[in-house]
């Protein structure tokens, strides 16, 4: 028997308020950008308990987030972003993305993910700097 499971979700606007309650009149615990990663939990009619990167638990609306869409976010002090997948590369232009940057997930090789941030530019960043949920179901016999 298959029941459920956790969802890896994305964010999908800019500025979204995450809520203590499933109510968009309840205390704002975080408002957080587009592509923030969570991972739902729970479910309650238009509203989803999601865990965040700290595995902290708040409520969105559910037409705030996706599952269509890859996101990462930074959960070591500072990820180094560089050019290509590997600390050989230079340094991108940004070079660094403190705690709690968010970035559109668009490939891997190997340990290394390949990000897109809010303004278009092409990052690489280790996985060892970066939180990316994962969708899972469980199974019970």
């Amino acid at each position: 028997m298959f029941s459920s499971g956790a969802q890896a979700l994305c964010v999908n606007a800019d500025h979204v308020n995450l809520h203590v309650k499933p109510d968009a009149s309840s205390k704002v615990s975080w408002t957080v950008d587009k592509y923030m990663p969570l991972v739902q939990v729970d479910r309650k009619g238009a509203w989803i308990r999601v865990a965040d990167v700290d595995n902290t638990k708040h409520w969105i609306h559910a037409r705030s987030v996706s599952s269509q869409i890859d996101c990462v976010v930074v959960k070591a002090k500072v990820a180094k972003l560089r050019l290509g997948p590997g600390s050989e590369y230079h340094y991108t232009d940004l070079a660094a993305a403190r705690k709690y940057a968010v970035f559109k997930k668009l490939g891997r090789d190997d340990a290394w993910l390949k990000l897109q941030d809010d303004y278009g530019h092409v990052h690489w960043a280790h996985e060892n700097t970066l939180w990316e949920p994962r969708s899972y179901r469980r199974v019970s016999f």
